[in-house]
């Protein structure tokens, strides 16, 4: 279990990361200090703290897992495609728009195209699916600490948010960037690490490695299947997950309000094409997950962590880690697993407060507030959504799904209308645009009605055992079906 020497780690990683965050966070005397790091914070540090945003634990602990189970390869890693196909065009396309004012938040952009409705319709749905994307990553995060220290999954979750609140009350944007920074080294060294220990208990090393791999088909990468329930194909990495990572990287605040903090367009844009780097580190993971298939072979799980296992899927990478790993790399890969967890929640405390701010406190319960006033009220809100997201990770803990699905299923609600949004809002120069609330709320309920067939059967009494499509597809009918049914024709004045 977790000794002492890893307890000296885990707590060295927590004062350091802190001390790190709070040095290099600068002034905190205005908002724009505290939400857009007072746009001085180098592109470098935004690209770290992106991906180290990404990966979060489901990437940490998932992932690894989908390759160790009956039948798992590399498949996974298409998704990379429309990682880099949407960054591409986010860089050329969004990033300049965000540029032409002064903006807090790209619903602030959209609230200035489509007026203040779409402003208010928009920064809910990031509610919704912060709340509920972030909440599974937490989640993820407290399987491990679970097992490990022996704390309840409650316990678990809580210490994680005290943590993430911490950091971002400390210093906002600045802090959570820079803790990221930090962050983002402790993920790639603790995955190397657990890569190198696991591929040297095996009999022949890395030899042994690539042939149980090979043999059980692990490698396997593409998938050319057209079946549209399949989750990882090419297809759907080409065609429906750009949609899904346009709306990450260029709609959801969790990563543009990075970019808000860079020094100007150019170094914004040199953030956001430089953190493609980050899909080398599902590489990372998925051989470590052959590796701890491998490792399998040749040595039996423990009874009681092989019935865990056998519960849940997610549980083997935390379950090596308990058996496996010797004192001091334990707490290492521990911080590093602990590390994806509060970069993912530290960052969205940061953007839920920022939103919360500008977008409701401000204009309807104290528009006259000065600087100091909406100071204390942003740290306020990232008490309360600390709690709200922890109090969502517990109601997780009810879910059968591998969290991998689970964290892209739970955002297929918001992200596909987000973009159908953003995308009215560039149309609208040229384009009447209308009926949007009626719009989104059709999107999402063509959404639901794919995506859960329990509520499908009651509606129209047919009996469905599984979603009609994969979630990859879920984006672009979302996005599709918002910007379709609110476009009109060709603006002839200047309303809308």
């Amino acid at each position: 279990m977790f000794g002492l020497l890893d307890w000296l780690i885990l707590g060295t990683y927590i004062v350091g990361t802190t001390i790190v965050g709070h040095h290099l966070k600068g002034k905190q005397h205005t908002t724009r200090d505290f939400f857009l790091g007072g746009r001085n914070i180098p592109w470098y540090a935004v690209t770290a703290s992106t991906i180290a945003t990404t990966i979060s634990a489901v990437t940490f602990i998932g992932v690894p897992a989908l390759v160790y189970a009956d039948g798992g390869n590399f498949v996974y890693l298409q998704l990379a495609l429309g990682g880099i196909i949407a960054r591409i065009l986010v860089a050329r396309f969004l990033v300049p728009l965000y540029y032409e004012k002064e903006f807090y938040s790209p619903y602030e952009y959209m609230e200035d195209r489509l007026g203040p409705v779409v402003g208010r319709i928009t920064a809910g749905m990031f509610f919704l699916g912060g709340i509920l994307g972030q909440g599974v990553r937490v989640y993820a995060t407290a399987l491990v600490l679970e097992l490990i220290t022996g704390w309840s999954l409650s316990q678990s979750i809580v210490f994680i948010a005290i943590f993430s609140v911490m950091w971002t009350w400390m210093g906002g944007i600045a802090a959570v960037v820079w803790t990221d920074f930090v962050q983002f080294f402790i993920l790639i060294i603790g995955g190397i690490a657990a890569l190198v220990f696991v591929t040297g208990a095996l009999p022949d090393h890395w030899t042994t490695l690539v042939e149980v791999g090979r043999d059980a088909d692990k490698f396997r990468t593409f998938d050319f299947s057209t079946d549209p329930r399949v989750a990882f194909t090419f297809w759907a990495a080409l065609l429906a997950m750009p949609f899904q990572n346009t709306a990450v990287y260029g709609t959801d605040h969790l990563f543009v309000q990075r970019l808000l903090c860079c020094r100007n367009q150019r170094e914004a844009q040199k953030a956001v094409l430089w953190s493609t780097i980050g899909e080398l580190v599902p590489i990372l993971m998925l051989t470590v997950g052959v590796g701890l298939f491998a490792f399998y072979q040749f040595n039996p799980m423990p009874e009681a962590l092989a019935e865990l296992v056998n519960e849940r899927n997610d549980r083997v990478f935390p379950a090596f880690i308990i058996s496996e790993i010797p004192a001091g790399l334990k707490g290492l890969l521990i911080a590093g697993i602990l590390s994806a967890a509060i970069s993912s929640l530290d960052s969205i405390l940061a953007a839920l407060s920022q939103i919360s701010l500008t977008m409701f406190y401000k204009p309807f319960i104290n528009p006259d507030a000065g600087e100091a006033k909406l100071l204390r009220v942003s740290r306020a809100l990232v008490i309360f959504w600390g709690a709200v997201l922890a109090l969502m990770a517990w109601q997780f803990s009810a879910s059968t799904l591998d969290i991998v699905n689970l964290a892209f299923s739970m955002t297929t609600y918001t992200m596909g209308p987000m973009l159908g949004l953003f995308l009215l809002s560039i149309a609208s120069l040229k384009r009447h645009v209308a009926a949007v609330g009626r719009s989104v709320a059709i999107s999402v309920l063509v959404v639901l009605l794919i995506n859960e067939p329990e509520v499908m059967n009651p509606v129209f009494g047919t009996v469905f055992d599984a979603p009609l499509l994969a979630w990859p597809w879920l984006f672009p009918i979302g996005a599709l079906v918002c910007f379709g049914l609110s476009i009109r024709g060709k603006r002839v004045d200047g309303t809308t």
